[in-house]
């Protein structure tokens, strides 16, 4: 007999598994941001001209704007507060403040497929032949949305778990970014699952051996030694590999001028690890010495829909109530 749960499983694993609705860019609300925003402009205009454009912007605004160059120092921070990259803060600031320039254009340039080195794409097609569910682990670092997308292209469908994508596009640059991102998804024939609630959904998928994308570098219930302090970090990758039996795949989004490129780790096998907790413990460390290599590329950690303002050189404390993004 089939429960009510079960029907409420296969009604949710069907809506995730249909392709992305189109979704129609808003209203700007304003020339600037229309003009900004526009698909057919940025096609028009070349991705290393760009990118070019926005180094410089980024280098004029840590010059000109006080609470930038204050909000970048507490962000480079809470990343290497801790480590042996504290030093550096000032100029990972100043880096970070370019990086997050040059983030925004590569988001509204086309999306261009980013670049393998030989050892990652036999890391990956090794994983996609294992026959098995893979979790995807990338974290907040350089143009992550365009990573996935190495795994679409090879034929492959990947399920990305996402809170804001899911938002209504309300008129203005905001939710035109958000109908950009969901035309993208559905452009390379990704699928979105909504985060909140989602861990059955996730689950069932991984065991019928699909490929799930979810970002490690979230908030959580699990207190982690993470960037040379205690940081409060969802655990579900972990939890959900130890249940399924799921190879998890840490990969890293990085750029190069105007290129992207995407490194993969080797894959960790829960069957290899005592339980959940301690494979929680090695992907942290894994994805911790990423991001160390390039800590101003990461994402603001104090940013809303993460750690909103609660990310400190000292700790990264669960906020509350917080959004996930």
């Amino acid at each position: 007999m089939t429960t009510e749960t079960e029907c409420e499983l296969a009604s949710a694993l069907e809506a995730v598994r249909r392709p992305v609705e189109h979704c129609r860019m808003p209203p700007a609300a304003g020339l600037r941001t229309r003009m900004a925003t526009s698909t057919r402009l940025r096609r028009l205009l070349p991705t290393r001209l760009m990118v070019r454009r926005a180094e410089m912007r980024g280098r004029d605004l840590w010059a000109r704007h006080p609470e930038e160059r204050a909000r970048a120092r507490r962000a480079m921070e809470a990343v290497v507060g801790g480590t042996e990259r504290e030093h550096e803060v000032e100029s990972l600031a100043r880096q970070h403040v370019v990086e997050a320039k040059v983030k925004e254009t590569l988001f509204w340039q086309p999306w261009a497929s980013p670049a393998l080195e030989e050892t990652s794409a036999a890391r990956l097609h090794q994983a996609l032949d294992s026959h098995r569910g893979i979790i995807v682990s990338p974290c907040h670092t350089g143009p992550y949305l365009h990573g996935v997308s190495v795994i679409a292209s090879l034929g492959r469908t990947p399920y990305l778990v996402s809170g804001w994508a899911h938002n209504t596009p309300t008129p203005g640059y905001w939710g035109r970014r958000i109908a950009r991102r969901r035309q993208e998804a559905r452009n390379r024939g990704e699928r979105l699952v909504r985060a909140a609630g989602s861990f059955a959904v996730l689950k069932a998928l991984l065991r019928g051996r699909e490929i799930v994308s979810i970002f490690f570098d979230m908030p959580g219930h699990r207190e982690t030694r993470f960037l040379g302090k205690t940081v409060m970090l969802a655990s579900g990758s972990a939890r959900l590999a130890a249940e399924t039996g799921a190879l998890v795949l840490p990969i890293r989004t990085r750029r190069v001028g105007h290129r992207v490129w995407v490194d993969v780790g080797e894959p960790l096998d829960p069957h290899e690890f005592a339980g959940a907790e301690e494979l929680h413990d090695a992907l942290a460390a894994f994805h911790e010495r990423w991001i160390l290599e390039l800590p101003a590329s990461m994402e603001d950690p104090n940013r809303g829909g993460a750690w909103e303002q609660s990310a400190t050189a000292e700790a990264w404390r669960r906020p509350s109530p917080r959004q996930i993004r």
